[in-house]
């Protein structure tokens, strides 16, 4: 079982009362962008699981969803997560 992340990133209003939209910051400096529920936060921070690290810098996370382009996976600076 992979060890969970907390990530940085904007909190907006969802759709419903019960969802949020998170912008998450990946390692190259794009937006990505997450619908999830209230229960996918801790301390204002989004919960994904850490699937590795890099020799630059990067760790690689599994969103709790679907981005909407797309992704379930993606490459993160160190400095954007926290335990």
């Amino acid at each position: 079982m992979p060890d969970m992340v907390k990530l940085d990133g904007k909190i907006e209003e969802g759709i419903i009362p019960a969802e949020v939209i998170v912008s998450v910051e990946d390692a190259d400096g794009g937006i990505e962008e997450v619908p999830v529920s209230q229960v996918s936060f801790r301390d204002g921070k989004l919960l994904a699981a850490e699937i590795g690290r890099d020799q630059k810098g990067r760790v690689l996370v599994e969103l709790p969803r679907e981005t909407v382009s797309g992704r379930w996976r993606m490459w993160v600076k160190s400095s954007t997560v926290g335990a």
